[in-house]
């Protein structure tokens, strides 16, 4: 049985309910009357069809009763429906239900409504159809079967007929929640249907971080969304930084890199021996436990492990000698003036000579032992395999305060 054929039938209910010229209006030729449905409104028709003759004939004066005015407007949307005017149809059925609720009404409404394409309210018509239908006559009619699967095909189309979403991310695969919903919809690359309006969209996958977003669907406006992911990195960051340059970079005994290296080293967490070395220079060791996503400062400096003779040395071996010379000139002077008569000129003078030697010997004593500890703990560098710090380079910088323009130099030294 067509769903177009259970239109008339309920059209012929009202024809037992007093309203026969609703079925006498029908100009639609697709609707027939079918004599199931016949006969399993007739008992419901026939129990109301002397109140209802009784109450036409006493209002039938009056232009402003209810039941006078839906069944007008019924027969409007009948003349309407067959016109394939199927929105003033709508109206016109759902002003007469207003006025009258009756299920023949709610019927022929949801007919309207599909043939309008508003799927979801004739689902809604079709479902209010039969409850009240099983309210008003006390059972549920007998296309109740056929009802219900248009209601299932209704609700079909009216998904179908939502603006299409479709989510795919990088990389394939992820699990797609919608409006934080703990139902999955499938996973990326999908397509859905959803209703306009404000949504939120959770991407989860193994391996990777959790990714939410809101984001709008518009009436009628399909709409494409890619996302990526990001790994959650099991991996730690070693930033190492050398002194020198052309030094070797070991990682767990395996070269990685040679300095200067100025990218992150990504190594797998856990614990790693971190060793640089260069010929004729020291070698720097550290052992570091990486954790999944640390970052850590390696600084590493290493030196020449035979140091050439600087000036500092020269200097200060030469300021020892000068020193051991004054001090003994000093000496001698004091012996020759102990050899003078103590209120005599010359004593005078070979004293003044010896305090003069005793304090240049000292002093040259104490700059040349100075410049030999110098020498001594000084940690040496070639200057070619030296690196230059990159914050000590000037950096330009300048101003204006509204009155007053200035530019300059800045740096470290």
């Amino acid at each position: 049985m067509n769903m177009v054929t259970k239109t008339c039938c309920l059209l012929v209910t009202l024809a037992f309910m007093g309203w026969s010229h609703l079925a006498q209006a029908s100009t639609d030729s697709s609707l027939q009357a079918n004599p199931e449905e016949r006969g399993s409104s007739q008992s419901a028709a026939k129990s109301a069809q002397t109140d209802t003759q009784q109450a036409d004939s006493e209002d039938s004066s009056r232009s402003d009763d209810p039941k006078a005015k839906a069944s007008r407007l019924a027969n409007e949307g009948l003349e309407f429906y067959g016109n394939s005017q199927y929105v003033e149809a709508v109206k016109a059925f759902e002003e007469a239900h207003k006025l009258f609720p009756h299920y023949s009404i709610l019927f022929n409404l949801a007919k309207a409504y599909e043939k309008a394409a508003e799927y979801q309210k004739a689902a809604d018509a079709f479902r209010g159809y039969l409850e009240l239908h099983e309210k008003m006559v006390g059972e549920a009619p007998g296309d109740v079967k056929d009802v219900e699967s248009t209601i299932a095909l209704m609700k079909e189309k009216a998904y179908i007929s939502l603006p299409e979403i479709n989510i795919s991310s990088d990389p394939e695969g992820a699990n797609v929640f919608i409006d934080d919903s703990d139902q999955m919809v499938g996973q990326t690359p999908v397509s859905i249907h959803l209703a306009e309006g404000n949504h939120s969209v959770r991407l989860e996958k193994a391996g990777f971080h959790t990714l939410s977003q809101g984001f709008t669907v518009r009436s009628r406006a399909p709409l494409s969304m890619t996302f990526s992911m990001e790994r959650i990195r099991k991996e730690g960051i070693l930033h190492v930084k050398s002194n020198i340059r052309n030094a070797r970079i070991y990682v767990d005994g395996k070269v990685v890199a040679v300095t200067p290296f100025y990218e992150p080293l990504v190594v797998e967490a856990g614990t790693h021996q971190i060793i640089i070395e260069k010929e004729k220079y020291t070698q720097f060791q550290q052992t570091i436990e990486v954790t999944p996503e640390g970052e850590y400062a390696v600084d590493a400096n290493l030196y020449l492990r035979k140091k050439p003779f600087s000036w500092r040395g020269g200097l200060g071996i030469t300021s020892l000698i000068l020193g051991g010379g004054a001090a003994g000139a000093g000496i001698w002077m004091r012996s020759e003036a102990a050899k003078k008569f103590t209120d005599s000129d010359d004593f005078k003078t070979y004293r003044m000579w010896a305090y003069v030697g005793y304090g240049v010997g000292a002093g040259l004593a104490v700059l040349g032992t100075s410049l030999l500890i110098w020498e001594g703990a000084r940690s040496a560098v070639r200057p070619e395999d030296r690196v230059s710090d990159s914050n000590r380079r000037p950096v330009l910088v300048g101003g204006y305060d509204g009155e007053t323009a200035w530019i300059g130099a800045t740096g470290t030294f």
